[in-house]
């Protein structure tokens, strides 16, 4: 079984004429097949163009579980192939360790998507197919980061939907927490809050001046109310003048049929102006 077994540790005495021992010598050492436990190798994450970080803290994490990471890293040597200067006879260790090195290659391809499985499927040892991989995928990788976080750090509200802008963030977020770099509390609420315009400063200002800490969740709920409430002040403040307007009208309009049931051309206002002045007769 696996935990029974530690590569590269097993050793060979040779004897006196050749180095190496006999036959007879070999038949009782020669340990049994390997067995690599399935539960172990269990992964459900599939290495494509955009997942590497993550893809290998999970791939790593089994074979280190497995104590096979020797054979990734290339610091199990393989073993002799033959016993004999002849060639004629084979290193039984050589086997044993061969067939771990494939049982884990076979680990590594089942984890690949077809693109980097093409890429790698020629290779002769685990060894060989983790730094195939880490040259392909290592540099793109970083690559990949900076270039999230700056289209995360560049987008703006502008025109669109608040949900809109709020989905824009989080799209970037996840694609980063996706390849094994989350976004901190801190630089998420900063991007969040600092692509918003200017007649948003209330809400922005109030989260910032707040003791606790908001989660991200709580903050788009907040802006979520404050954008309806501004959506509503938009639809009312042109109806309002035209309402004013039309109560000063009306008022105005009943005045003047009052004038005229009493027939008299001067305004009301006028006409009591008119009298308090007058002076009365004796």
């Amino acid at each position: 079984m696996a935990g029974n077994f530690t590569p590269g540790s097993a050793g060979l005495t040779g004897n006196s004429a050749a180095g190496l021992p006999s036959s007879a010598s070999l038949s009782t050492s020669i340990p049994s097949p390997i067995q690599l436990p399935a539960s172990i190798f269990s992964t459900t994450l599939k290495l494509d163009e955009g997942n590497y970080t993550l893809w290998k803290g999970q791939v790593l994490a089994a074979i280190i579980a497995g104590g096979y990471e020797e054979f990734v890293y290339g610091t199990s040597q393989p073993p002799s192939n033959f016993l004999d200067e002849l060639m004629t006879e084979v290193n039984p260790e050589f086997k044993l360790w061969q067939r771990t090195d494939k049982s884990v290659m076979s680990f590594l391809f089942s984890t690949l998507t077809q693109e980097p499985l093409s890429q790698v499927v020629c290779c002769t040892s685990s060894h060989e197919v983790w730094e195939s991989l880490w040259q392909r995928f290592e540099s793109n990788s970083t690559t990949r980061i900076i270039n999230l976080r700056m289209q995360m750090q560049q987008v703006r509200k502008d025109g669109r939907t608040m949900q809109n802008y709020l989905n824009s963030v989080k799209m970037y977020a996840d694609q980063l927490s996706a390849i094994g770099e989350p976004v901190r509390y801190r630089d998420h609420l900063w991007y969040l809050l600092e692509g918003l315009p200017a007649e948003y400063d209330p809400v922005v200002t109030a989260v910032y001046s707040r003791t606790d800490q908001p989660s991200i969740e709580e903050v788009h709920q907040l802006l979520l109310n404050f954008d309806l409430r501004l959506e509503r002040r938009q639809v009312l403040d042109p109806i309002l003048p035209q309402v004013q307007f039309s109560a000063a009208s009306s008022g105005a309009g009943q005045d003047d049929k009052q004038d005229r049931g009493t027939g008299s051309s001067t305004p009301r206002s006028v006409q009591a102006s008119n009298s308090s002045n007058s002076t009365p007769s004796t």
